[in-house]
C-alpha cells in the first residue's frame, strides 16, 4: 500500500518530462529534414554579392555593408510553422513545444548555411577582385 501512494505521485511527474523531451528531439529531427541547406546555402552566397550594391545613406557614407548582415538576419526570422499533420493525436503541450523548438531550430539552421554561404561569397569576391586587379596592374607598384 505504501509503495502504490508513493509511487503516483512520480509517476504524474515523470510523463510530462517525456513529452517534452519527445517533442523536442521531433522537432530537430523535423527540422534538419525540412531545410533544403543547398537553398539557404545559396542565398547566402548572393548575399555576399550585395556588397557591391551602393545605397547612399547620407552624402559620402553607402549602406552597402550593411545589406549582408540584414539579409543574414532575415534568414532567422523566417520561420514557417511545421505542416499540421505532425500533430494529429497529440497533447497539446506537445504540439506547443514541438512548434517552438522546430521554428528556433530551422531558423538556426538557415541562418548558419546563409552565413556559411556569404562567407564562401565573400572569399570568391575578394579573390576575384584581386586576380582581376593584378591583372590590370591595379596592385603593381608605379615606376618613377
Amino acid at each position: 500500500m505504501v509503495v502504490l501512494t508513493f509511487s503516483i505521485p512520480f509517476t504524474t511527474l515523470a510523463q510530462p518530462n517525456w513529452v517534452v523531451h519527445q517533442a523536442k528531439a521531433d522537432a530537430e529531427v523535423d527540422a534538419n529534414k525540412d531545410v533544403n541547406k543547398l537553398i539557404w546555402f545559396g542565398t547566402g552566397c548572393v548575399l555576399s554579392g550585395l556588397v557591391l550594391v551602393s545605397i547612399p545613406l547620407l552624402p559620402g557614407i553607402y549602406t552597402s555593408c550593411l545589406l549582408p548582415p540584414a539579409g543574414i538576419a532575415g534568414t532567422y526570422f523566417y520561420q514557417p510553422d511545421p505542416p499540421v499533420s505532425r500533430f494529429l493525436g497529440k497533447e497539446p503541450e506537445y504540439v506547443s513545444i514541438y512548434t517552438s523548438t522546430y521554428k528556433s531550430r530551422r531558423g538556426r539552421i538557415q541562418s548558419d548555411m546563409s552565413s556559411i554561404g556569404c562567407a564562401t561569397g565573400c572569399g570568391i569576391l575578394g579573390l576575384t577582385l584581386a586576380v582581376v586587379g593584378f591583372a590590370l596592374g591595379e596592385f603593381q607598384e608605379p615606376l618613377e
